[in-house]
């Protein structure tokens, strides 16, 4: 479990990284944008690209990420009154429904859809389409880590007794 811990918080912290630089990126390219085109009354093209491909890439990283630190909307009601063994079930199911879905959508399907927008270049920056779509098998693969290591974290859980409670059980919601 240390092992998987550790590959957690490097996909965790480059995640972290990739969607901050992403948007700090985006912003200065939407200032510089927004100055072109209303100061100097030539808008640049480049900057609004590069800022549209920055926003789908920051979004899947961003995907990826919140799926991980288990933070995406979930329903725990049900859940949170199942017995343990059960609740660990429900856990390995959900995970193992979302790892077929990723891996046939995102990996498989993305990776096929990437390869065929290789050859379409963007008029703008001139650069293959394949950058911007070749972020879903990439988030994809990491979402397949997530999934795998919450299963297994679920187990881990169950083994050890820990019991992860919903926000509402927390008090927090």
């Amino acid at each position: 479990m240390k092992v998987l811990n550790k590959i957690k918080n490097i996909f965790d912290k480059v995640l972290e990284i990739l969607g901050t630089a992403s948007l700090a990126i985006m912003t200065v390219l939407v200032v510089y944008q927004v100055i072109t085109r209303y100061v100097f009354n030539r808008p640049s093209g480049f900057s609004e690209i590069t800022a549209q491909y920055l926003f789908v890439w920051m979004i899947m990283f961003g995907s990826a990420y919140v799926y991980g630190s288990k933070e995406h909307l979930t329903i725990d009601i049900l859940k949170d009154k199942f017995s343990p063994l059960v609740y660990m079930i429900v856990e390995i199911f959900t995970n193992i429904c979302l790892f077929v879905f990723i891996y046939v959508v995102c990996v498989s399907g993305g990776w096929k859809y990437t390869l065929g927008q290789k050859i379409q270049i963007d008029p703008t920056i001139h650069i293959s389409m394949a950058v911007l779509y070749f972020s879903v098998p990439f988030t994809g693969v990491i979402t397949l880590f997530y999934a795998v290591y919450n299963s297994i974290q679920a187990v881990f859980n169950y083994k050890n007794h820990i019991r992860t409670l919903s926000d509402a059980e927390k008090g927090t919601a």
